[in-house]
C-alpha cells in the first residue's frame, strides 16, 4: 500500500532519514521542517496525506499544537509521533498517539509506521 506521509521534524538528519526510510518502502513523503510548515504544506496539499510523523518538541508549532489543528481540517489522519523526552516530560500519556522513541533503529521504525497504517483511520470508526 503506498501512501501519502507528512513529516514534520525540525533535525534535518533526522527528517531526511525518515523521508528516505519511507521512499525506500515506495511511500510518497512531504517533509517540513515545524509544525507550522506542516500545517502549511497540509493545506496546500490537494490529495489525502494518510500518516502525520510529528516530533513533538519543535520551533514556531510543537507537535502537539500541530495535531490539534490538523487533525480539525484531516479528521482521518493517522499520528505517529516521535520524541527523544521522556512520555511524563511531555504528556504523552494523555494524547494517545502512537510514540516512537529517538533515537530509533530502521527496522522498528518502519516496522511501528506499518503498523499504525494499517489501523483503520479515524474517521473510519477508530
Amino acid at each position: 500500500m503506498v501512501c501519502v506521509i507528512l513529516v514534520a521534524e525540525d533535525e534535518m538528519m533526522i527528517r531526511n532519514i525518515v523521508r528516505h526510510m519511507m521512499e525506500s518502502e515506495g511511500h510518497e513523503v512531504l517533509t517540513a521542517a515545524d509544525g507550522a510548515e506542516a500545517l502549511e504544506l497540509s493545506r496546500n496539499y490537494t490529495g489525502t496525506i494518510d500518516l502525520l510523523i510529528t516530533d513533538v518538541v519543535m520551533p514556531r508549532s510543537d507537535g502537539l499544537s500541530l495535531i490539534q489543528r490538523i487533525l480539525e481540517e484531516r479528521p482521518n489522519l493517522r499520528i505517529l509521533v516521535m520524541s527523544g523526552r521522556p512520555s511524563p516530560e511531555l504528556g504523552l500519556r494523555s494524547i494517545g498517539f502512537p510514540l516512537v522513541r529517538k533515537p530509533f533503529l530502521p527496522a522498528a521504525f518502519r516496522e511501528k509506521v506499518r503498523e499504525v497504517l494499517n489501523r483503520p483511520a479515524p474517521a473510519d470508526g477508530e
